[in-house]
């Protein structure tokens, strides 16, 4: 766990430091500190921020004048726990000191990084946090968020993220001939260091000046010691809510962390919009909107936790109605239903409900390993799925059975579960997908790194099938989507499924 960044005067350290962080506005030098305890600074030489491959995306939960009972480093620590779901390599928080912005983070799970001890040593009313999945950027601790800044005069900007810079290639090397020393390889620090370098206008002023110049997705919480600003992208790619504990405001990138803090829910965070707290109250303003909103379809289908909301709809009953949707597009004669756990749940509900068959919970989860998708390589990922899935073997054999999930990325999971139905005695095995194909990369924030990984790339329904080794494989069509959410497809971005990539 790291304490944050420290100051460097004069190209001279005050304290350990690995790498140096120069904005050429007001020339500052930030620093560091040296990784203390097990954790290590891993960089790969190869690594670079202009690395085209998109990865999943993070989760933000901030917390701003708690004054309620225990204390909001707490409050902070089951937020980010409720959403470590979006983000597994990283997380971390940033907080207000007699020092200034201090943040502490490091490399695993929340729980790993932030023990009891800890969180009652944090005083701070206000608290940024972070839990990540590399985006832009290696898994490693200098990519960490929440990001910090901190001039000579010991103000700062702490910043956390979620989404995926569209150009950012173009202003690293940009901001490279300008001078300026980049500290990580994170499109987060261009956020930050370009309202950095305008913060003498305003914080308000400064974000606007941010967003004049960075594209792409992104859903932003910052904090200075006077106030916190939260603020999305033109089109909304990632979601941001708004909550209260009492007068204390909470922001979050879903709606489940405000029910596990105990906070109602207040609003979203508008496409383009700024908002902004601190004593006086809140300040919100649309500066940037886009033709058409781009919610990330995919937040419905596999990315949010199915007790959240989004845009005042259930996930949960989204993903029952794709998975009864299914019901009409499936050809073949089943003996029961069985959920991929847990990301085929809902789906499976809704399949079973539309064809009048059982949900059999055949396949058991292992609930002590982690997603997945989001493990960093394909070997990793095979190998841990068949650590997580156990079958249920009496219940299988002889069976025609029907194995839903919520979507087809590599195939990896639906190869080893098909393998492991078959093994088990299956007569027939069905796969039935709550999405349509994902034939075409993001670069908005999800963990697709090649086209080339895609398992519905360019094989027909029969050859996939068999490449996957089911008998059948069914997939949703986007207007089964469309329809489950009740909303036309312009208000949506699709590109994964359409290719029509909208910024």
């Amino acid at each position: 766990m790291n304490d944050g960044w420290n100051i460097c005067k004069d190209g001279q350290q005050q304290g350990p430091c690995k790498l140096n962080l120069r904005f050429t506005s007001n020339p500052a030098m930030l620093c560091l500190p040296g990784v203390t305890g097990k954790e290590k600074l891993n960089v790969p030489a190869e690594d670079s921020i202009i690395d085209q491959r998109p990865r999943e995306k993070c989760g933000v939960f901030a917390v701003y004048n708690y004054q309620g009972p225990g204390n909001a480093a707490t409050i902070a620590y089951l937020g980010l726990l409720a959403l470590q779901h979006r983000g597994q390599e990283s997380a971390g928080m940033a907080y207000i000191t007699s020092q200034g912005l201090q943040v502490a983070k490091g490399m695993g799970l929340v729980s790993n990084i932030f023990s009891r001890d800890d969180l009652f040593k944090i005083s701070a009313t206000t608290i940024l946090g972070h839990v990540r999945y590399s985006t832009t950027g290696s898994s490693s601790t200098i990519n960490a968020q929440p990001l910090l800044a901190r001039s000579f005069d010991r103000k700062g900007i702490a910043l956390a993220h979620n989404g995926n810079l569209t150009n950012t290639a173009h202003l690293h090397n940009k901001q490279l001939h300008e001078g300026q020393i980049f500290h990580s390889t994170s499109d987060t620090e261009i956020i930050l260091s370009n309202i950095f370098r305008y913060r003498h206008l305003g914080l308000l002023s400064s974000v606007k000046k941010a967003m004049d110049i960075i594209e792409g997705a992104y859903a932003v919480v910052l904090m200075d010691e006077k106030c916190m600003i939260a603020f999305r992208d033109p089109g909304g790619f990632r979601p941001l809510v708004v909550g209260k504990i009492d007068k204390s405001y909470i922001f979050a990138s879903e709606t489940a962390a405000l029910q596990t803090v105990g906070a109602v829910f207040d609003r979203e965070v508008e496409p383009g919009e700024i908002v902004m707290v601190n004593s006086k109250g809140l300040h919100a303003e649309i500066y940037k909107q886009a033709e058409r909103k781009s919610l990330c379809i995919f937040e419905y289908v596999y990315f949010s936790r199915p007790d959240s909301e989004i845009d005042g709809k259930s996930v949960h009953l989204v993903r029952r109605r794709v998975g009864s949707l299914l019901g009409s597009r499936i050809n073949a004669n089943l003996d029961m239903v069985i959920p991929s756990p847990d990301s085929g749940v809902s789906a499976a509900i809704g399949l079973a409900e539309s064809l009048k068959l059982p949900l059999e919970w055949a396949v058991h989860r292992n609930p002590y390993l982690g997603r997945t998708f989001i493990a960093p390589s394909q070997i990793e990922r095979e190998m841990a799925v068949r650590l997580k899935f156990n079958p249920i073997k009496a219940v299988i054999k002889g069976k025609k059975v029907a194995i839903v999930d919520d979507s087809l990325v590599r195939g990896t999971t639906a190869r080893v579960l098909a393998s492991l139905l078959q093994s088990s005695g299956a007569a027939e095995v069905h796969l039935c997908i709550a999405s349509p194909p994902y034939k075409h990369p993001c670069y908005y924030g999800i963990d697709i790194p090649a086209a080339k990984e895609l398992a519905a790339l360019h094989e027909d329904p029969r050859q996939l099938a068999a490449s996957i080794g089911v008998n059948s494989i069914t997939f949703a069509e986007p207007e089964d989507l469309y329809r489950a959410v009740g909303e036309e497809e312009g208000n949506y971005c699709t590109a994964c499924f359409s290719g029509n990539y909208l910024v």
